[in-house]
């Protein structure tokens, strides 16, 4: 299997995001949490920022997010691989077993 990467959406105070996050970091598993290259921007979901391009990415990605993935809930894990940018798997809400499973395959 070539590389491969995690890519993380989120939102603030919402428990399954932070538990996603947390074990990830525990595990050293490598994602992505931020969108347009730009590091001083995460994938965090904000409807209430203050920030208003914050805000209206955030609605407009909670769209789109909705009528792909079909989710009703954060965060959304999708594993990218790294040669051809391809989505290989996604899914929403905190999945230890998912989690694990992905950081095996990425650390061997």
């Amino acid at each position: 299997m070539s590389a491969v990467h995690a890519v993380l959406y989120t939102k603030p105070h919402c428990a399954p995001c932070k538990m996603t996050t947390k074990l990830m970091d525990s595990l050293g598993m490598p994602y992505e949490n931020t969108y347009y290259g730009n590091s001083e921007e995460t994938n965090s979901i904000e409807l209430d920022s203050h920030n208003e391009v914050k805000r209206t990415w955030s609605e407009k990605k909670v769209e789109k997010l909705k009528e792909k993935y079909k989710i009703t809930s954060l965060p959304l894990i999708k594993i990218i691989d790294d040669e051809t940018e391809a989505e290989i798997e996604f899914w929403s809400g905190f999945r230890p077993d998912k989690i694990k499973f992905w950081n095996e395959k990425m650390t061997n």
